[in-house]
């Protein structure tokens, strides 16, 4: 080594050193933070936006020089929804220290810790990266560089970012969070690359993206992107870098379930859902050259798999001028049975949409959008050598469809299932091409149907085996709409005829629809003679075809039908199977032995354990009878049968909307909730309602639970403003026996347990109005015991308990209880309609009664027994008021002096209140009725005493009421097995006690009694024969024999004016 390299090595070894040391040194001396104002004039003089430095920026120039800022800010444009368009934690950027020294930028390292970019377009469409300088960078006092300084970035490191993105106008949102990302930037034209993960709307991703240089082909370009269980890969060429570009390579595809990544892909992109078919969601391969832009996509000689099988086919699709697809796929053998089993179904099947009203047209179509055939132009062909379902080969499959103009032709469709069921079919068009024509012809034969139905899943045992053999169908076959149509075909079914047609909707999913229309169907015929039919079990199985599969409606007339010998006319059936849901979309019935039904409704999940259904239906039948015939049922007498009204829900909870029922002279109707638990099993194990019934106009709101096993138990709480009994009771069908002596069953309440509570604002039970009524019973092993029955009775307070007991084969009850402050004109205009007596001398009742240890109870096996061995008693309280009219008024004016007044009487009344006097003087049992009158008006007279009931007969223990001088003993022999009475009523004065002074009869049946008076033994108190000094010259001595001679509903009223009366002392005292 020369001494001259010798010193250049120490010397560069020294410069070295200092460098080190100075490297070491610097950042103690310079103070990055003093640039913060420029830096922030910088950016806003650049973008127009405010830059918040939040934290400290440092300078680190060892291992390599590194800035790094804290909380950084980019402000957004004012208005917009997020304050902050950029937020990083932490921003450190390492510059490449040999290119600056080279004279270019370039960014060795950028690490953004937790960074959030918002990027948003307003409703204006104005996106807010839109970046404007400030006036003093708009307009540069000196001139800028007129090409750019190369920007390249070696490493970018993103952790734990968000970008948020939202287009107000488009209605796009996409939020990726959770990224983790490393990428480069060699330069503006390339190369790049991107790799890690995030999440995008909520799906887990991963991405491989790199784009190469621009040569003389364009890019390279590769990508990989996996998500939601897929995996799609580009390997190829980008003409450019832009939305022109074109790409080509090799793709390939591979998914669990093609349905859910495709899913995932939009979701992550912002789009809505398109409408990918559901059959299509099982494990999908695609291996294939593609070549694609804005404008067209192709793929030539692709494989397709779908689960283990594996086709071949081309595509091209062009989307302008008009969308135009041209796709062929060829298979030798699928097994559609192994695909539908590895399809994921939905775990929730979507409850039936409400049912359109009755009084409403039905649905014309299923709820479909229009064909997709109508707005693009198609050439499809299919062929496939062997489809596989429920394990039976269907061979020669094939479908040759061309659509132009809104026009769908089928060149070609074949196809042979089991039962050697061909169907066949063949279309052109022709004439003007913007408006073609299609004309054709389509056969549907089969020579073994039962096995075709079979293979179906239809269970045909119980038809007679010459039954259900062939089926043929033969039409024109036409498009309309974008659809296909059979039109003017004939269907035979064996030897039933009938007319009709098909529609075929491609639709997302594709729908058919059959129209028949049959003159005469006998279906005696196609059933057994002998066993009772029975429903089948419910598969175990899930129908997947039906669940994601086409729409498969019929639509039927049939004029008339014979079934059980009667005729059944005009029916009219609307059903369709969509989306795992059985629609009834109208069925009508004109006259089903009298009766018109009519319903509508659908099932959705109808093959799961909790199929959920909403029905509206009407039916009203002349005579019931003649319809339970028709379906086996031998009744008679049971009328007029109407019913309405909606259900909807599942086997175990089913929801009643205004469900109305009129039978036997009962009307009811229910609008509530009722549960069945364990009725999806086939016996419910409980019942619980809950909402309002009415029975017979009567409304009540009703809580009912009830549990079944050996032993049922009825829980009720049943609350209404007005509970009429009577009401209530249905017309029924005419008794046959006497309800008296007809046998009571008690078997029915040994059969269950049940507690009840009724609250009603007004209880009626003719003739009796009983408010605020509460009742608590309770049924156990047939002893029903009433823990209270309270209410007030016309203002009096009622309080009764007790049981029946219903443990043997003779009823028994037992009642007791009290009733306080009862209103006598109340119970006497409720039981009589008047509180009001007399045709002469009219006297208004009215009082209060009180009845304490009421005591009832009795034993028999009919009604009549239960009365005839009814025991029992009251003590009875209280008190009468009597009120006279103006003819005791008028005595009791005589009485106490007074002068004036007049009687309003005639000679027929008196003789008709006298009646048969036995003798005595009409004047003096006048004397004696207006005395006892008089004693006992205008008084609150106390009653005291009690009543007895034995052996069904009620009498009185002394019963008395006290007057003002008077007492009025009670003696009854009231039968009530029989409803006849023979009453005695014993007015005693006080001036002589030694017998009565007046005696009252009633007797006879109670509905019509015979009333009598009779006077008594007592002697008359002083002056009473003046109380009515002139009634000797207005009847004779013997009253009587003018009855014979003298019609007395004919005798004209004689009026006596202005009677003098004496001023005379009062001689009855009070």
């Amino acid at each position: 080594m020369t001494r001259r390299v010798k010193g250049v090595l120490i010397g560069a070894g020294a410069i070295v050193g200092l460098v080190v040391v100075a490297l070491l040194v610097t950042p103690f001396f310079i103070d990055v933070n003093a640039y913060r104002a420029q830096v922030v004039t910088e950016v806003k003089r650049a973008t127009g936006r405010d830059l918040v430095l939040g934290g400290p920026i440092t300078l680190q120039l060892l291992p390599w020089p590194t800035v790094r800022a804290e909380n950084v800010k980019v402000l957004n444009l004012p208005g917009a929804k997020n304050p902050d368009m950029v937020e990083v934690k932490s921003i450190a950027v390492t510059p490449s220290l040999w290119a600056l020294l080279g004279g270019s930028l370039e960014v060795s390292d950028v690490v953004l810790q937790e960074p959030k970019i918002v990027l948003e377009i307003n409703s204006e469409g104005k996106p807010n990266w839109e970046l404007t300088p400030s006036l003093a960078e708009a307009k540069p006092v000196a001139a800028k560089p007129s090409t750019p300084v190369p920007l390249s970035v070696g490493r970018m490191t993103i952790d734990d970012g968000t970008l948020i993105f939202s287009d107000s106008q488009a209605g796009l949102s996409v939020t990726a969070d959770k990224a983790h990302f490393t990428a480069s930037v060699g330069s503006i034209d390339g190369p790049y690359s991107l790799t890690g993960s995030a999440t995008v709307n909520g799906a887990p991703m991963k991405l491989e993206l790199a784009v190469g240089p621009k040569g003389a082909a364009g890019h390279t370009a590769g990508m990989t992107l996996e998500a939601a269980g897929g995996r799609l890969s580009f390997r190829g060429t980008l003409s450019e870098l832009g939305p022109q570009a074109r790409a080509a390579g090799k793709a390939t595809l591979a998914a669990d379930n093609l349905v859910a990544f495709a899913d995932t892909l939009l979701a992550m992109a912002g789009q809505p859902a398109r409408p990918l078919p559901l059959l299509l969601g099982g494990k999908v391969s695609f291996a294939g050259d593609i070549e694609a832009s804005q404008t067209s996509f192709a793929a030539k000689d692709f494989a397709l798999g779908f689960g283990e099988d594996e086709g071949t086919g081309s595509v091209s699709v062009a989307l302008a001028p008009t969308v135009t697809v041209d796709a062929k796929f060829s298979a030798k053998r699928l097994d559609l049975d192994k695909w539908l089993a590895s399809l994921k179904v939905p775990d929730v099947v979507a409850a039936p949409a409400p049912t359109t009203p009755l009084d409403q047209a039905p649905p014309t179509e299923p709820s479909l959008p229009k064909s997709i055939l109508l707005s693009i132009d198609a050439k499809l062909a299919i062929d496939v050598g062997e489809v596989i379902y429920n394990k039976q080969p269907g061979r020669d499959l094939a479908l040759e469809l061309e659509t132009r103009s809104g026009a769908v032709a089928l060149p070609r469709l074949n196809a042979v299932l089991p039962g050697d069921l061909r169907i066949e079919a063949r279309s052109t068009m022709s004439g003007d091409p913007a408006k073609p024509m299609v004309a054709g012809d389509f056969s549907l034969q089969g020579s073994k149907l039962r096995e075709t139905l079979t293979w179906l899943g239809a269970d045909v045992s119980a038809v007679p085996s010459q039954k259900l053999q062939t089926v043929s169908m033969k039409g024109h076959l036409t498009s309309s709409d974008g659809n296909a149509v059979v039109k003017d075909a004939v269907f035979q079914l064996d030897a039933l005829k009938a007319t009709g047609g098909i529609t075929l909707t491609l639709t997302e999913p594709p729908t058919l629809v059959t129209n028949l229309e049959f003159d005469t169907i006998d279906v005696d015929s196609y059933i057994p003679q002998q066993a009772s039919w029975s429903p089948g079990e419910r598969s175990s199985g899930i129908p997947i075809l039906a669940l994601l599969g086409p729409v498969v409606a019929l639509k039927l007339k049939i004029a008339k039908v014979v079934y059980r010998g009667e005729s059944i006319a005009s029916i009219e059936l609307d059903v369709a199977r969509e989306k795992g849901t059985l629609k009834l979309n109208d069925l009508k019935v004109a006259n089903l032995a009298g009766a018109r039904l009519a319903m509508r409704g659908a099932v959705a999940g109808y093959w799961t354990e909790h199929p959920k259904a909403d029905f509206l239906f009407s039916f009203a039948a002349p005579d019931m009878s003649r319809v339970l015939y028709i379906v086996g049922i031998a009744e008679a007498g049971i009328g007029p049968v109407s019913a309405s009204g909606g259900i909807a829900g599942t086997y175990e909870k089913l929801v009643l909307r205004d469900v109305a029922l009129s039978a036997l002279g009962w009307s009811g109707r229910a609008s509530g909730t009722l549960s069945l638990p364990g009725a999806a099993k086939g016996t419910p194990t409980a019942a619980a309602y809950k909402g309002s019934i009415a029975i017979n106009g009567r409304g009540i709101e009703a809580t009912i639970d009830a549990t079944f096993g050996d032993r049922p138990n009825i829980v009720a709480d049943l609350r209404t403003d007005v509970l009429d009994i009577e009401a209530m009771h249905g017309s029924g069908r005419a008794q046959t026996a006497s309800s008296a002596s007809q046998a009571i069953d008690t078997a029915p309440l040994r059969s269950f347990d049940a507690s009840l509570h009724l609250a009603a604002g007004t209880l009626v039970s003719p003739p009796f109005n009983i408010a605020n009524a509460d009742l608590v019973a309770n049924l156990k092993d047939g002893l029903l015991t009433l823990s209270h029955f309270t209410g007030t009775l016309y203002g009096g307070a009622v309080d009764l308990s007790g049981t029946v007991d219903a443990r043997e084969a003779a009823l028994a009850y037992d009642f007791h209880g009290r009733a306080d402050g009862l209103p006598i004109g109340g119970l006497l205009r409720a039981t009589s309609g008047t509180n009001v007596f007399g045709s002469v001398i009219n006297v208004a009742i009215d009082g209060t009664l009180n009845a304490d240890d009421v005591l009832l109870h009795g034993r028999g096996t009919t009604t009549g027994e239960l009365r005839s061995s009814m025991s029992g008693g009251a003590r009875l309280g209280g008190y009468v008021r009597a009120s006279a009219d103006r003819f005791l008024q008028y005595l009791g004016s005589a009485a106490t002096g007074a002068v004036g007044g007049a009687i309003d009487i005639t000679a027929g009344s008196l003789l008709s209140l006298a009646g048969d006097n036995r003798g005595v003087g009409i004047g003096n049992l006048l004397n004696a009725i207006s005395l006892v009158l008089y004693r006992f008006v205008n008084n609150n007279d106390a009653i005291a005493g009690q009543v007895q009931i034995a052996g069904g007969i009620l009498t009185a223990n002394g019963l008395a009421v006290q007057g003002a001088g008077a007492t009025a003993h009670v003696a009854t022999q009231t039968n009530l097995a029989n409803s006849t009475t023979y009453t005695t009523i014993n007015f005693v004065i006080a001036e002589d006690p030694s017998g009565p002074y007046l005696i009252t009869t009633a007797s006879g049946p109670l509905s019509s009694l015979s009333f009598s008076a009779t006077r008594g033994s007592a002697k008359d108190p002083p002056g009473i024969e003046k109380l009515i000094p002139d009634i000797g010259r207005l009847l004779p001595t013997n009253p009587s024999s003018l009855v014979p001679n003298i019609p007395l509903p004919s005798l004209p009223s004689i009026p006596i004016p202005h009677i003098p009366l004496p001023s005379i002392p009062n001689p009855f005292g009070r």
